[in-house]
């Protein structure tokens, strides 16, 4: 057994897109974080809008900090990307996306980058929708393969997505694409909305298990802050440590709550994070 360490923590982004990135990287370095993951959005280092010398700088800026970058993960859960879509144009336009998101990636030395599923309509049969996802991460994993890039493939919540919502749809997802390079991300969210817990995860996925995002939140699907929602961190802590997981713990806080004040819930989630680390 590998005991969780506080230095796994990681803080992202999310909740700072009303304020500059450099405050984000500012404040993550000031309260002790060493790792960060980037969420890649308008006004942060959206790759449509960012040539990849931007992503060098933004790598220098990391490392400026001390920190180093852990994933980076392009916007996805909104429109207009879907790989799963009915429509070519914005099925094409999304793997597009995401093979640029990796070029991003290699600039940037970040060693993996996010990807969901997408989705398909509610009210049709999920199988093509799967089929059409499939596919598009067969294209963006195998891009992946030539450069040396892992992809952390996430389940959603059901109002997110209608593909990939168990640990047992992504353990049937990964077998499909048999690709060295797709790996599994858990979101304790979206695992808490469909009732499964760590120890499913880890007997989904076991060592293919690279990335999570360890957020309180509540059966909405709210991302919130340690102490804000009704999560068993103890919990969670326990399980990872008894599965020998290493990888990062990741905070993505996307409640409007936090928008206008985005330090105070990184701060206090770290210490909270922490605090139960070393008792647990």
């Amino acid at each position: 057994m590998t005991a969780i360490n506080p230095s796994q923590l990681c803080g992202m982004n999310f909740h700072y897109f009303r304020h500059p990135l450099v405050r984000f990287l500012d404040d993550a370095a000031a309260i002790g974080l060493t790792k960060v993951e980037i969420w890649g959005a308008s006004p942060h280092f959206y790759v449509a809008d960012e040539p990849l010398s931007a992503a060098r700088q933004l790598k220098s800026a990391i490392r400026e900090r001390g920190m180093e970058l852990t994933c980076f993960t392009p916007e996805q859960c909104i429109y207009p990307i879907n790989l799963a879509s009915r429509e070519d144009a914005v099925r094409n336009r999304s793997i597009r996306y995401f093979l640029d998101s990796l070029n991003a990636c290699v600039e940037m030395e970040s060693p993996y980058l996010l990807i969901t599923p997408g989705w398909g309509y509610a009210n049709e049969e999920i199988g093509p929708a799967w089929r059409r996802s499939a596919d598009a991460l067969g294209v963006i994993a195998r891009h992946a393969e030539k450069l040396g890039v892992d992809l952390l493939l996430e389940p959603l919540t059901p109002t997110e997505s209608n593909i990939i919502n168990t640990a047992k749809d992504l353990r049937r997802m990964l077998d499909e694409l048999a690709s060295p390079t797709v790996k599994a991300i858990l979101d304790t969210v979206a695992m808490a909305v469909v009732g499964e817990t760590v120890r499913d995860y880890v007997a989904q996925v076991g060592a293919e298990l690279r990335h999570v995002h360890l957020i309180d939140g509540d059966m909405e699907g709210s991302h919130l802050a340690w102490g804000d929602g009704s999560l068993p961190l103890d919990d969670y802590i326990r399980d990872l440590s008894d599965s020998g997981y290493s990888g990062a713990l990741s905070f993505e806080f996307t409640s409007p709550r936090y928008w206008l004040a985005p330090l105070p819930p990184m701060r206090k989630s770290f210490e909270v994070v922490q605090k139960v680390i070393h008792t647990v």
